[in-house]
């Protein structure tokens, strides 16, 4: 299995450290690759970021992964998993909508109205999968897709773009998995149920961090 991380160098590379330390753990025979900024152990594409809008730059080197690999699982940093995820399950939530002022960015909710408007557009559900969960990525499903979108120029959400022009087949409903702070009951619960949770720049407090460490 081939696992994909666009990567941002950032302060601490703390989470992309453990979290590829579970994917040794659980899945010791894959192959792991950052896109974009290497990481001190991990194989790394590089990938320079040349679009003012962030999650521009994310489509862009996991289209570039797409080159290279017949398909992959699309990963973040703060995404920590175990052996109950099911890469042939496509996880959902269920409508897109956008969030309160003070509970998301403004990139986040234009990201909304603009993946919503393309699909509303087009006829298509607008069912969320951004539940900061990873995804298996077909390369060629995933180039025809964005080809007929303007994701350079425009917020949007790769994964509920993806998965609403390519509809799975019963798709599993999920809580959204990430934790802003470090509920570490919440997180043993999301793992066991899922085989995921995702993490907020809160979530690393001292307890939080070391239970992380203890995860490996």
């Amino acid at each position: 299995m081939i696992f994909v991380y666009p990567y941002k160098k950032k302060d601490s590379d703390f989470c992309i450290i453990h979290s590829v330390k579970l994917l040794n753990k659980y899945y010791p025979n894959s192959a792991i690759f950052t896109i974009g900024d290497k990481v001190d152990g991990i194989d790394n594409i590089p990938h320079d970021d040349s679009n003012i809008i962030r999650g521009a730059n994310v489509t862009s080197k996991l289209l570039l992964a797409s080159e290279s690999f017949r398909e992959f699982v699309y990963m973040n940093d703060d995404f920590f998993i175990n052996d109950r995820i099911d890469f042939n399950r496509v996880y959902c939530g269920s409508e897109l909508l956008e969030r309160k002022e003070g509970k998301a960015s403004i990139s986040w909710n234009q990201s909304v109205d603009n993946t919503k408007h393309y699909l509303s557009h087009n006829n298509l559900n607008t069912i969320t999968y951004e539940c900061h969960q990873p995804v298996l990525f077909n390369s060629e499903l995933l180039r025809s897709t964005m080809s007929q979108i303007d994701w350079r120029n425009n917020d949007h959400f790769v994964k509920s773009l993806y998965f609403n022009i390519n509809p799975p087949t019963n798709p599993m409903p999920i809580d959204n998995v990430k934790l802003i702070e470090p509920n570490i009951n919440r997180a043993n619960m999301f793992l066991s149920m899922f085989g995921c949770f995702s993490i907020g720049q809160g979530f690393l407090t001292e307890q939080g961090a070391n239970f992380i460490k203890k995860l490996i």
